[in-house]
C-alpha cells in the first residue's frame, strides 16, 4: 500500500469531494444520469435493454466516459511506453 504525505492526502480528498459533488450536481441537473460513475450507467444500459427501451443517452455517456479515459492515457501515459497505447486499444476493443 503506498503512504502518502499530509499534503498529498488533503489534495485526494479534496479532489474526491470535488467529484461527487459535480456528479451529484450532474446527476439532479441530467434527470437522473451519471457523468462520473460508470457503474450506474452500465446497471441503467442493462434495465434499459432488458426493458426494450431507448438506450442512446446512457450509451453515449458510457462511451464519452471511456473516449476520455483513452485519450488521457495517451495523452498522460507516455511512461508506459509503446506498449501502453497497444495494451489500451486491446483494452477498448474488447
Amino acid at each position: 500500500m503506498t503512504r502518502l504525505d499530509r499534503r498529498r492526502q488533503c489534495v485526494a480528498i479534496a479532489l474526491s469531494c470535488l467529484a461527487g459533488y459535480v456528479d451529484a450536481i450532474a446527476f439532479i441537473a441530467s434527470g437522473g444520469y451519471f457523468v462520473s460513475f460508470m457503474s450506474g450507467n452500465s446497471t441503467r444500459l442493462g434495465v434499459a435493454v432488458a426493458g426494450g427501451e431507448i438506450i442512446g443517452i446512457v450509451s453515449l455517456l458510457i462511451v464519452a466516459f471511456v473516449s476520455g479515459v483513452a485519450a488521457a492515457t495517451l495523452v498522460g501515459g507516455q511512461r508506459a511506453g509503446p506498449r501502453g497505447g497497444v495494451m489500451l486499444l486491446v483494452v477498448v476493443l474488447v
